[in-house]
């Protein structure tokens, strides 16, 4: 909504809005008669910069707006005569504490969130437990919400169930560098997200702009800088012989990433690929003893 300094709402106030990350220019809109405007099928980012400029008043410019999937961003816009204004304001927008009109109870996760994440194995799976009311005791990557058997989750992936019909279990396993954006819903989901007792999981994939950009990581965890990471072995497998050496364990854990994306045609098509190789070694001490009977 857009009003001016005494409170009054503008109409005919120009909004327009762009994104440097996704390299896209949303259009321009107008205020209606209410001040208030709508900008609908953004995909979702976090450094939109909103721009609203009227005749003979100061431009605003609102930057690092965070534009989310299925939740609907609102911003109040305060516009003063240019004459008053002596300086430049740069006004920075801040998410919204409690949203009014949605009732699900939902956390998200983003992309430079997964990336500072230290996650063990690099799995998507290990994030959804920081989501209140979700926890993987089993920790087979099948989160549970609220009670819920690992079964009632469904997971979308850009909309599209990737949920295994015949287990009703994870069916996909992503690469993590693919991601954009986890939303966990666990309560009050829209009829939209049916299907699921549980909870949601939706997973919103990364997307190419108009400059061409690449990554390459390469993780790597081995038994010489960590060496009980292996973790220990069930004493059956080694007659429950409490052997120090039995806990040296030799592996080597190699998680090479690249991830490239660009323009196909310019402000019309983009492409984002991304490749992954994981090697996982689960060493396993084994060792006997031979027990002799006698018989008299």
């Amino acid at each position: 909504m857009v009003t001016g300094i005494d409170g009054e709402p503008l109409a005919g106030v120009t909004i327009a809005m762009s994104s440097s990350s996704l390299a896209i220019e949303a259009g321009a809109t107008i205020t209606d008669a209410s001040g208030s405007f709508s900008i609908p099928f953004l995909p979702p980012a976090g450094d939109y910069e909103v721009r609203a400029s009227f005749p003979d008043l100061a431009t605003v410019v609102y930057t690092g707006v965070t534009v989310s999937s299925d939740r609907m961003t609102s911003l109040r816009i305060m516009m003063q005569p240019q004459a008053s204004l002596q300086e430049r304001v740069e006004v920075r927008a801040q998410p919204t504490v409690v949203e009014l009109e949605n009732t699900a109870t939902e956390t998200r996760f983003s992309s430079e969130f997964l990336d500072a994440m230290p996650i063990l194995g690099r799995n998507y799976q290990d994030v959804l437990t920081l989501a209140p009311g979700v926890s993987d005791v089993d920790g087979d990557g099948n989160p549970n919400i609220h009670g819920a058997r690992d079964t009632d989750v469904l997971t979308l992936v850009d909309g599209i169930s990737s949920t295994d019909p015949l287990t009703g279990k994870i069916g996909a396993q992503l690469n993590i560098e693919s991601i954009d954006e986890i939303e966990v819903k666990t309560t009050g989901a829209t009829a939209e997200f049916g299907r699921a007792q549980g909870g949601t999981v939706n997973i919103i994939t990364r997307s190419g702009g108009n400059d061409f950009q690449g990554t390459a990581k390469m993780f790597w965890r081995g038994s010489t800088l960590d060496g009980d990471g292996a973790g220990g072995t069930d004493p059956a497998l080694h007659a429950g012989i409490a052997d120090q050496r039995v806990g040296d364990l030799e592996f080597n854990d190699f998680m090479p990433f690249l991830a490239i994306g660009g323009p196909i045609v310019r402000d019309r098509a983009w492409f984002f690929a991304t490749i992954e190789y994981i090697q996982i070694e689960q060493p396993v001490n084994v060792s006997k003893q031979r027990i002799r009977r006698r018989r008299a």
